[in-house]
């Protein structure tokens, strides 16, 4: 590899780390969002209607929390479209690429409200 090469390679790893660092490590749970419940199947469609997409990035030094952080973010944006249920579509995790040994956790869901 020549020097050049060598230079782009590091600018790419080094400005990578911009992105992570805009993440969010803790997220509260907004009063709202305390009364939506995280499922893993859709609610009864007689009852319930999708309220749209959500989804969740956040970063953490442990997988767990990571993810614990993520739900609470997913239902805060799942309780802002008036929903009361929330269901995982898809979970990736990955670590960063800013050598810091964090998780990166992303969530996405349906979020359903009553008809």
């Amino acid at each position: 590899m020549g020097a050049r090469s060598l230079f782009v390679v590091l600018l790419l790893v080094a400005g990578a780390p911009g992105c992570v660092d805009t993440l969010p490590e803790k997220i509260v749970l907004a009063p709202a969002a305390a009364n939506v419940e995280v499922i893993n199947e859709p609610p009864n469609s007689e009852i319930y209607e999708p309220a749209g997409e959500v989804n969740a990035q956040v970063i953490g030094h442990e997988t767990q929390d990571a993810l614990r952080q993520a739900l609470n973010q997913l239902r805060n944006k799942a309780a802002a479209k008036g929903a009361t249920f929330v269901a995982v579509d898809d979970v990736t995790s990955r670590a960063a690429w800013d050598f810091s040994g964090r998780t990166i956790v992303t969530l996405v869901g349906t979020a359903y409200r009553t008809k």
